[in-house]
C-alpha cells in the first residue's frame, strides 16, 4: 500500500552497523504524504558486489509488482550505482547530500569549504551560473589540483540542484532519515489530521481555507510559506494570446532576478520557471502570485498532486492481467493487518481500561486465528526432522568485517585452562575461544626448579608462555 502511494522516490540507506551476522545493511525508505520517512523494504546484504545490489532491485521490483520509481537517492557506491543503471536505466539518480558533505569535510581541509561546497550545491541559479560560482570558489581556494574536488564536479549533474532542477524528488535530498517509531508517528499524524485544522494566518483567506481541505497539514504549511513568500514578487511583464498568458515577475531588492509563469485560462494549468512544482509537487510562490492576478480561489487540479494530500492512500490495487500472485495476495493483507494494528494500539494504550479490553480481545482473537491456521495446515506436507524446505533460510556464514573489529564482548569469551603436575615437570594446556574469531590454544611444558615440585617453575621458562598468549 506505502509503495503503491509513494514509491515515486526511493531512497537506499545503507547501514554498516555491527550485526550478528557481520553483514551491511540496506533499508529501502521514501517518504509519505505527511512528509515523513516509511521503510518499503530492507535487505541484509551477503556482500557489497554489483550482483548482489542488482538482486535486491530485483526481488524488491517483483515484490512491488515491478512498479518502478521515478527517482532514487544513494550515498553514491560504485556497486549500486552500476546495479541501478541495470535495473533501473530510466530513473533519475541523486547522490545523497549528507554524504557529500562529509567526504567534503574529510578530503578539503581548508577553513569554511564544506558551508562554501553546501552553497554551491544547493543554489538556486541556473547551471550557468553554477559553474561560475565554483570556478570562482577553486580558484580562490587553491583546489585545481585536488583529486576529490576534480572528481566530485565530474559527477554534478547528479547533485548539484541547479542541474537537478525539475526531477521529482519530493523534496528527499538525502537517505539519513530517522526510521524509528514510524508508524506510531503516521497514525498520530492522521489523527490530528481529521481532528484538527491549521490556524488561518494570510489575507487570501478563501484560498488558503480551500489548501486546508486539500493537502494533509504538513503539505499545507509548505504551500502557506509559499503564500506568504508571494508578497515579495510582483509583475513587471505580461504576454498574452488566445490560449496562454506569459507573466514576467521580479522580487522586491532583486530587480535583476526574472520568473515567467505561464497560465494557460482554457484549461486552467500553471507553470513557472523555477520549476519547484516539477521537482518537490508543491505549487511555489511565483504561482501564487498570478492566482491572485488571475482571481483564482482554488489551486487548479493540475497544480495538486495527489501523494500530498489527504486522499494519498485512497488507492485500489489492480492485478496484472493473467496473473494471480497468491504470495503478493498474503503480503497486502499481512501490512493492512499490521497497519490497523498499530492504529488499534495508538487509540488503545491511553488508559488501562482501554488497555486491558483491547489486551483481552487481542488475546482471545489470536487464539481462534491460531486454531484456524492450525487447521489450514492439516493435510499439508511438514517437513521431517532435519529437512530443509524450499524456502528454509538459513543463517549466513559469519565474515571478518573491515577494519577494527571492535571490543570483544566477554560473553562470548571462552578460556579454558588445564594443569598437569608430575614429579618431573608441571604442564599447562590453555584453549582460548572467542565466538567468530579463531579458536586459539597452547600447551606450555616447563619442570620444577632444581628438580623440586615444592618450588614455582622457572621464571624463564614461563616468559615465553606469557607473551606467545599476550600475541
Amino acid at each position: 500500500m506505502d509503495y503503491a502511494c509513494f514509491g515515486d522516490v526511493l531512497a537506499f540507506d545503507t547501514t554498516f552497523r555491527t550485526n550478528a551476522y557481520k553483514k551491511p545493511l540496506v533499508v529501502l525508505v521514501g517518504v509519505n504524504h505527511h512528509h515523513q520517512t516509511v521503510v518499503f523494504g530492507s535487505a541484509l546484504l551477503i556482500d557489497e558486489s554489483v550482483s548482489t545490489y542488482e538482486w535486491v532491485l530485483e526481488t524488491f521490483l517483483i515484490a512491488m509488482m515491478n512498479r518502478k520509481p521515478i527517482s532514487v537517492v544513494t550515498d553514491g557506491g560504485k556497486a549500486m550505482r552500476k546495479a541501478i543503471k541495470k535495473v533501473l536505466p530510466h530513473v533519475c539518480h541523486r547522490l545523497c547530500s549528507w554524504h557529500l558533505q562529509r567526504n567534503a569535510f574529510t578530503n578539503v581541509h581548508i577553513k569554511d569549504f564544506t558551508s562554501i561546497f553546501a552553497r554551491c550545491m544547493f543554489m538556486r541559479g541556473s547551471a550557468k551560473e553554477f559553474e561560475k560560482v565554483w570556478h570562482q570558489m577553486v580558484e580562490n581556494l587553491g583546489l585545481n589540483e585536488n583529486r576529490w574536488v576534480t572528481e566530485i564536479y565530474g559527477k554534478r549533474k547528479r547533485w548539484v540542484e541547479a542541474y537537478l532542477r525539475g526531477k521529482f524528488f519530493a523534496g528527499m535530498r538525502s537517505t539519513q532519515r530517522a526510521i524509528l517509531r514510524i508508524r506510531q508517528n503516521e497514525v498520530k499524524a492522521d489523527f490530528e489530521l481529521n481532528n484538527s485544522s491549521p490556524v488561518l494566518s494570510t489575507k487570501l483567506s478563501i484560498l488558503e481555507n480551500h489548501v486546508v481541505t486539500v493537502y494533509t497539514k504538513e503539505s499545507f504549511l509548505k504551500f502557506r510559506e509559499e503564500m506568504k513568500n508571494a508578497e515579495l514578487f510582483f509583475m513587471v511583464g505580461l504576454v498574452s494570446d488566445v490560449s496562454m498568458r506569459a507573466y514576467t515577475l521580479s522580487k522586491f531588492r532583486h530587480p535583476n532576478l526574472k520568473w515567467e509563469v505561464q497560465f494557460s485560462p482554457n484549461i486552467v494549468t500553471l507553470k513557472c520557471s523555477c520549476m519547484m512544482y516539477e521537482s518537490i509537487g508543491i505549487p511555489c510562490c511565483h504561482m501564487v502570485v498570478v492566482m491572485n492576478v488571475e482571481h483564482l480561489e482554488e489551486i487548479p487540479h493540475s497544480c495538486i498532486l495527489k501523494r500530498w494530500t489527504k486522499l494519498a492512500k485512497m488507492y485500489t490495487r489492480s492485478a496484472p492481467k493473467n496473473q494471480t500472485d497468491n504470495d503478493m495476495d498474503r503480503f497486502v493483507q499481512y501490512g493492512s493487518l499490521s497497519s490497523m494494528c498499530n492504529k488499534l494500539s495508538y487509540y488503545a494504550f491511553d488508559t488501562s481500561s482501554s488497555f486491558l479490553e483491547a489486551k483481552n480481545e487481542i488475546e482471545n482473537l489470536t487464539v481462534r486465528m491460531e486454531e484456524l491456521y492450525n487447521s489450514n495446515l492439516k493435510g499439508k506436507k511438514v517437513a521431517g526432522d532435519g529437512a530443509t524446505s524450499p524456502n528454509h533460510v538459513r543463517d549466513p556464514n559469519i565474515v571478518k568485517t573491515k577494519g577494527n573489529p571492535g571490543k570483544v564482548n566477554l560473553e562470548s569469551l571462552k578460556i579454558v585452562i588445564n594443569v598437569r603436575w608430575t614429579p618431573e615437570f608441571l604442564q599447562w594446556n590453555v584453549h582460548v575461544q572467542i565466538t567468530g574469531f579463531q579458536q586459539y590454544g597452547q600447551t606450555m611444558t616447563t619442570p620444577w626448579e632444581d628438580g623440586d615440585p615444592n618450588k614455582y617453575p622457572n621464571e624463564k621458562d614461563m616468559q615465553s608462555f606469557y607473551y606467545s598468549l599476550k600475541e
